[in-house]
């Protein structure tokens, strides 16, 4: 099996990955919001929830996803300096999206749900994946011109 099979195969299997804690999020997240934000989250007060749990668990899916985004990304993009970047973004991008939410839950009301929404999308969807594989494909283009 030549390289480009195996990193291939690498990519496949934690985009696959990806898939599975996203299919299967109910089971291995205990988090209120999924319920809450599937229902009439519109005008509603938040369910009675520990705060402290419901960041613990948005922050083990934030970096289960960072995990499996840098291993895409570093397998088809070996950069000097890259991975250390990646951490780098991704701890930042975290510090900064768990504060925010604490903040959102802290202070909710009903009908206010915007920002804890997206705050929330943002820790728990392989977004950053998204904006940086296009970003190192634009890179990586351009250094080939």
């Amino acid at each position: 099996m030549t390289k480009t099979y195996v990193k291939h195969i690498i990519a496949i299997t934690a985009v696959l990955l990806l898939i599975v804690v996203r299919l299967f999020e109910k089971q291995f997240f205990d988090d209120g919001l999924i319920v809450f934000f599937q229902h009439d989250y519109l005008t509603q007060n938040l369910p009675a929830l520990s705060i402290g749990r419901t960041l613990l668990t948005d922050s083990i899916r934030f970096w289960l996803n960072a995990l499996l985004s840098i291993v895409i990304l570093y397998v088809y993009f070996k950069q000097q300096g890259l991975l250390k970047f990646l951490i780098i973004f991704y701890a930042t991008g975290f510090a900064v999206s768990i504060i925010l939410m604490y903040f959102a839950l802290q202070n909710y009301h009903a009908g206010h749900y915007v920002f804890l929404f997206y705050t929330r999308r943002f820790l728990i969807q392989p977004l950053l994946l998204f904006i940086l594989l296009p970003a190192l494909l634009y890179q990586q283009y351009q250094k080939k011109t």
